[in-house]
């Protein structure tokens, strides 16, 4: 029962991918993960740039915030880079079969890592209530929770975009969201 529900599931989405070939399809998945590190990278160089020049010029939790999100966002830039070049280098699947479980396996990621946000977000709201128990960093634990609390809904709606945005683009032409690289920057199209 199993392995024909499978095999339903799989028929369907190979119908979806409509006539792409496997090089288009494989381009197409290679497209979509450079454009997420893109946009990933892009919150991470803002947060960063932002974070240190509003550090210096704020005080109390305010400038705890923003050196929060500098520091967070050096790990997600790495995330970023590291996610680029990997989707540079993406393997060409055998088979479109394999191709398929590469973007189910992406899919995994990108749900994983929304559930891990809910955690940030729930560590920074910890952190936000406990800055008002104690004497000692009350303005750090209420700036780094604040930074948390941000930058885990931001991923929250990102990996949960990217997983949506995912599927679009399995679907082929029924796309409600196009993201792409462009020479200036990233287009965004919105289907109807």
């Amino acid at each position: 029962m199993k392995k024909h529900l499978l095999i339903l599931i799989f028929i369907i989405c190979a119908a979806g991918l409509h006539a792409q070939t496997l090089d288009e399809s494989w381009e197409t998945e290679k497209e979509f993960r450079k454009t997420g590190m893109l946009i990933l990278g892009g919150w991470a160089a803002a947060n960063i740039a932002g974070g240190v020049a509003f550090r210096a010029n704020t005080s109390g939790s305010t400038k705890y915030f923003h050196e929060m999100n500098a520091i967070w966002n050096t790990v997600n830039l790495g995330i970023a880079a590291f996610g680029y070049f990997s989707a540079v280098n993406l393997a060409h699947p055998e088979t479109a079969l394999d191709l398929y479980k590469e973007q189910i396996s992406m899919d995994k990621i990108l749900l994983f890592n929304a559930g891990l946000d809910l955690a940030y977000i729930a560590g920074g709201i910890f952190l936000m209530e406990r800055s008002k128990t104690v004497s000692k960093n009350a303005q750090r634990l209420r700036g780094y929770g604040r930074s948390m609390v941000m930058q885990g809904a931001f991923l929250f709606v990102f990996d949960l975009a990217m997983v949506w945005v995912h599927k679009s683009v399995l679907l082929g032409d029924d796309v409600l969201l196009t993201l792409r690289s462009v020479p200036s920057g990233i287009s965004a199209t919105l289907n109807f």
